[in-house]
């Protein structure tokens, strides 16, 4: 069957579309592998990006010192005085005493230590794992009531930032560290009242017995005490990745039977490879990065999504064959 190959002006916006996107970005060229031969047909394959993961260690709870007090501990003690000299009477003239009032320690000054507690406050951070990039994606035309992608109504890709990933972490930090108050006890004291003689008798002495009264009083029997501890810091893991390769285009070579070209009888060959849909090139097959003339190597591919674009080496348009 004869057949005869025509330009449809579909093919010829594809052609100048694809020679615009060329202007923004070098990576993204509009044209295939200029060394194909004649009758090839070739698959644009896009290439998704790599990233590595790492891990990362974070403050969540700076360290701090605690402390234990032990209050003072006092004792009770009794305390004997003379609460009136020994005298002696006299039967003619009675002895003269006079009442003296004194002041006494009942409790010695003492200290007391108290523990003002560290103040904390909880701080949120936000820290970037992934950082953003810019990707190519399809773009849609305003106002249209339904969306067809082939070879006659072309496609749009605009260049968009995908912004980055972040995590929000929390840690505990110290406002103000712990401190020790000491508190200054006074001494007490009590009053007390005694007979001391003024005049003794005459004549007849007649002796007067001493008399002895007791009073309580407080001693430290155990100071206060201060023990601190430290307290460690509190950490975790935070997983942050970063770009190893970007995102890039393959040309692939296929086989031009399955494509619907108008007219056109591919060569009696069985050596052309099959359409290398989300696969690696196979060994030794014509394999070129997207819009160079250099051949692709041994990599490996992560998720490929192939575009239905195809182009010959023998015109510069792009053709269907009809059946």
């Amino acid at each position: 069957m004869h057949s005869k190959f025509f330009i449809t002006g579909s093919a010829l916006a594809i052609l100048v579309s694809s020679a615009a996107f060329a202007g923004d970005a070098e990576w993204f060229p509009p044209d295939p592998p200029s060394s194909a031969a004649s009758g090839e047909c070739y698959a644009r394959v896009r290439i998704e990006p790599q990233y590595d993961a790492f891990a990362e260690q974070v403050t969540t709870q700076d360290s701090y010192e605690r402390y234990d007090v032990a209050p003072p501990r006092l004792r009770e003690e009794i305390r004997e005085y003379v609460s009136r000299e020994a005298g002696v009477r006299y039967v003619v003239h009675e002895p003269v005493y006079n009442t003296v009032t004194e002041t006494v320690q009942v409790r010695p000054a003492y200290s007391e230590y108290v523990v003002q507690p560290a103040v904390h406050d909880t701080v949120t951070e936000t820290i970037m794992v992934r950082e953003p990039r810019q990707v190519w994606r399809r773009g849609y035309e305003p106002g249209a009531s339904m969306t067809r992608y082939d070879s006659e109504t072309g496609e749009i890709w605009c260049l968009v930032e995908e912004a980055g990933e972040y995590r929000t972490v929390t840690r505990n930090v110290i406002v103000s560290p712990a401190s020790i108050d000491e508190i200054h006890h006074p001494a007490e004291f009590s009053t007390i009242t005694r007979d001391v003689l003024v005049q003794a008798a005459s004549v007849e002495e007649i002796p007067i017995d001493p008399r002895y009264d007791s009073y309580a009083i407080q001693v430290v029997d155990q100071p206060a005490s201060v023990d601190s501890h430290l307290i460690p810091a509190g950490t975790e893991t935070v997983t942050r990745y970063t770009l190893r390769s970007e995102e890039r285009w393959e040309w692939r070579l296929m086989d031009c039977d399955d494509i619907d070209l108008p007219g056109h009888n591919p060569p009696m060959s069985t050596n052309i490879p099959a359409v290398a849909a989300n696969q690696p090139p196979a060994p030794g097959s014509s394999t070129y990065l997207y819009g160079t003339d250099m051949p692709a190597g041994d990599q490996t591919y992560s998720e490929e999504m192939p575009v239905a674009q195809a182009s010959y080496s023998s015109s510069s348009y792009s053709v269907r064959r009809r059946n």
